[in-house]
């Protein structure tokens, strides 16, 4: 048996950050980023109540939950969801591309957090339209933040390096000093996963300071510094999940349960081809070729170009799905 390669125990895949608990909470999102790698994912048809969600997580020992989608804050009982887990001692973090957020929705529904971060990948908010698709009102994105100091609540502002937008380190303090302004705890900055064109490499701008490498798997994808007096993470992809950097031989990597809006928890990530979904389309063209309408033949042809639809799907994205905490 080929020997392991294992990751930096500091990364999510190498085992760091167990006491998570990562729920997806809808498939609905009403951005339209590009780098989207969750139009690959699994999307349950069932959807159980947010009764039975809440048992589910309290019956994980972990004591942080962060509330993921698709976009969360479209979950119709978001408020309900998180002042019963807060409730329990569950620490609670959500995130979001800010599109919901005015005063009266964090009001009413997100008081409660332990935590929100919120995309937001240009200091621009006119580019970062451009970027998600999500119309960001600075005044009223700012008296939101605002009223998350009054209840203590820790604002992460999460920044995809950009060509073209956030792409170098003069542009990285100029969104450093945008989030001061906003109100925001911390940073944290991201490479792109599978996107060469607009991939921006964090140690080449920002020449190996802090920590950061050309080897992510095995040196360590995180990194956390303060720059300016802000909290800053800056989180690099590895061979697993971008193709500009080389990907590991054999990698053992460590697969975090994953609560889905199915009720079901998930051992990593899933994807369309994993999820545990019949393959309906297949079962039709089986039917087809026991009643005659379709030759054996045909019916082998279009599985065949199936199955390498689904091995182009592993090849881009599954070598990764099994770093659970790699979607924050």
């Amino acid at each position: 048996m080929a020997q392991f390669d294992i990751p930096n125990p500091a990364n999510f895949c190498g085992g760091a950050y167990q006491d998570w608990l990562e729920v997806m909470l809808t498939e609905q999102c009403n951005g339209r980023c590009s780098w989207c790698v969750e139009k690959y994912g699994w999307h349950p048809q069932n959807h159980v109540t947010w009764q039975i969600l809440l048992q589910m997580i309290l019956n994980e020992p972990a004591t942080n939950i962060i509330l993921l989608g698709g976009e969360p804050t479209l979950f119709n009982d978001l408020g309900n969801l998180i002042t019963e887990l807060s409730k329990k001692q569950r620490k609670v973090y959500i995130t979001t591309n800010g599109s919901r957020l005015n005063p009266y929705f964090a009001e009413e529904c997100l008081a409660n957090l332990y935590g929100i971060n919120i995309s937001i990948h240009d200091y621009n908010l006119l580019h970062n339209n451009i970027i998600t698709g999500i119309n960001l009102d600075n005044d009223w994105l700012k008296d939101t933040i605002t009223f998350f100091h009054t209840k203590n609540i820790q604002i992460r502002f999460n920044c995809n390096l950009i060509r073209g937008y956030i792409d170098s380190e003069t542009q990285l303090l100029n969104y450093i000093d945008f989030a001061t302004r906003m109100g925001a705890t911390s940073v944290r900055f991201a490479e792109l996963k599978f996107d060469e064109a607009e991939f921006v490499d964090l140690a080449k701008i920002c020449n190996w300071k802090w920590g950061l490498n050309e080897d992510p798997y095995h040196c360590g994808c995180h990194k956390e510094t303060i720059i300016n007096g802000m909290k800053i993470s800056f989180r690099q992809m590895c061979g697993a999940q971008t193709p500009l950097r080389p990907f590991p031989a054999n990698p053992l990597q460590y697969k975090k349960r994953v609560l889905y809006y199915d009720g079901k928890i998930y051992n990593g990530w899933q994807l369309k081809t994993n999820g545990g979904e019949h393959n309906t389309e297949i079962e039709e063209l089986l039917k087809k070729v026991k009643d005659g309408s379709l030759s054996i033949e045909k019916a082998m042809e279009i599985i065949t170009a199936k199955e390498k639809e689904k091995m182009d799907y592993r090849d881009k994205i599954e070598k990764s799905s099994s770093q659970g905490g790699c979607i924050y």
